[in-house]
This record gives C-alpha cells, sequence and structure tokens, in this order.
C-alpha cells in the first residue's frame, strides 16, 4: 500500500480565454502563446502522472493571463495588466468563475481524503529556460517548505532516485523558486499539517517540450516517484527521528538497501 494518496494538479495547464473576456486581449495573441499565457508541456507532464499513477488530476486550462490560479487572491500578479484594468465587480466574477471555482474544489477533495490518509499533492509546472538574459542551469526543480520535515525528506530521496534516472539531467532542490514561495501549496499547507498533506511542486525546464525528452523526463518522475515509496513506510516520519536540521546538513540521503 503506498504510504500516500496523491493527487496530480496543473494551475496552469492552458491558455483559453473565455468569449466575454476576448475583447481584452486582443494583439494578445503571441504572449497568449508563450509562457506569460501558460506553462507549457506542464499539462502533458500532469495527464502521464496521472495516468500512470492512477492518481486523481485536477487542471485548469484558463490562461493565468486572465487569472493566476497559483497565485493568492492579495498577491498583485493574480491579475495580468488586461484584467487587472477591470472593474471590481469584473474581477470579483472571474475570481468566482475560474479560481474559487477550482481552487475549493481541490481543497475539499484533500479536507475529504486527508481525515483517512496522508495526502501527496504533486503541482505541476515548467518554466523558462532563461531569465533576465541569463540562463537557468537547472532541468528539473523539486520544490518544498525547509520547513517542513517530511517534505524535506521525501523530495531529498525523490531527488536522489530522479538524478539516477536522469544522469545527464540537472536536478535542484528549490530552484528556479522556493517552494515557501506564494503558490497554491503554500496556501495548502496553511490549511492541513504536515501529518496530513504534503505539497510537492514539479518544475521542468520548457526548453523539453514538444521534444522525445520530455517524455523521458516524465517517464523518469514517475518510476523515481514509485521507487521513492520504498525507502520508507507510512510511519518513517514519525518514527526514525530525522530531524529538519540533519536534512538541511544533508543534501543528499543515500539509497536504503
Amino acid at each position: 500500500m503506498r504510504p500516500f494518496h496523491i493527487i496530480i494538479t496543473c494551475e496552469h495547464g492552458g491558455n483559453l480565454i473565455p468569449s466575454q473576456y476576448a475583447s481584452h486581449f486582443t494583439g494578445c495573441e503571441d504572449q497568449l502563446e508563450s509562457h506569460r499565457g501558460w506553462d507549457i508541456g506542464a499539462l502533458q507532464i500532469a495527464q502521464k502522472l496521472s495516468t500512470e499513477l492512477n492518481a486523481k488530476l485536477f487542471q485548469t486550462r484558463i490562461s493565468r493571463l486572465l487569472v493566476d490560479c497559483n497565485r493568492s487572491v492579495f498577491n498583485p500578479e493574480i491579475y495580468s495588466d488586461r484584467t487587472n484594468r477591470l472593474s471590481n465587480n469584473e474581477k470579483e466574477e472571474i475570481l468566482k468563475e475560474y479560481y474559487y471555482s477550482y481552487r475549493n474544489k481541490v481543497e475539499r477533495y484533500i479536507r475529504k481524503i486527508s481525515k483517512q490518509q496522508r495526502v501527496l499533492h504533486v503541482s505541476v509546472h515548467t518554466f523558462v529556460p532563461e531569465w533576465n538574459g541569463v540562463e537557468r542551469s537547472v532541468d528539473v526543480g523539486l520544490l518544498f517548505d525547509e520547513a517542513r520535515t517530511t517534505e524535506n525528506i521525501f523530495c531529498n530521496y525523490w531527488k536522489n532516485e530522479l538524478e539516477k534516472k536522469l544522469p545527464d539531467k540537472s536536478v535542484k532542490l528549490n530552484e528556479p523558486y522556493k517552494g515557501a514561495d506564494d503558490g497554491f501549496t503554500t496556501y495548502l499547507r496553511k490549511k492541513f499539517s504536515e501529518q496530513n498533506y504534503l505539497g510537492i511542486e514539479i518544475e521542468v525546464n520548457h526548453k523539453w517540450a514538444n521534444t522525445p525528452e520530455l517524455n523521458e523526463i516524465t517517464t523518469a518522475l514517475y518510476f523515481s516517484l514509485v521507487l521513492n515509496f520504498t525507502h520508507y513506510s507510512y510511519s518513517t516520519f514519525e518514527n526514525k527521528g530525522v530531524s529538519r536540521e540533519r536534512v538541511e546538513k544533508r543534501k543528499e540521503i543515500p539509497r536504503r538497501e
């Protein structure tokens, strides 16, 4: 039996703009097709992981240029320059129809499952290969909250297994972003204890989108995750006495034989 109930989410799975808001995006076709509009390749990864893991998938294909479902309502980046100019009533309608409807559905599901089993939430994203003129040196990032021992241990193990499957790729922890930054998993950690919930974000360099390497990376993510489960049982985190300080000092944890 798996030590977790797995769910997969994809907050930036598409670049759709509902017809009633299309006029606000006239001339934005290039932006919508770019990473500003969506996470290119993320939904493909999420769908395959969901299928292989037999895990429930939650997705939204609404463009983040309408509303960003991976941002908190207080974050000014929740709206793009195209929607930020809308009236408060229009913004509230967008939140109700496309933001809360998605996030509340995920939260309700986690609340229901977590009463019986710990939930592993894997949120799938991609990132641009270059930022501010600097090429990013990471191919796959595993993002988590370093203040949570469970997530810390889990991602260290996962990274080790993933590196074995992808020896020619750069796999890093909490890069190119910090897992505790504002996002859906960060919000959910405030709702659920680490005894009931782990929120891990996968970030894949979208230079691999539409290439055979993306399938290789996705397959490696699946197999390394399954292997990760074999390292410990449901009680590992409670009974092994591994402190957060110990994990932070050790970037890699050797495989248990």
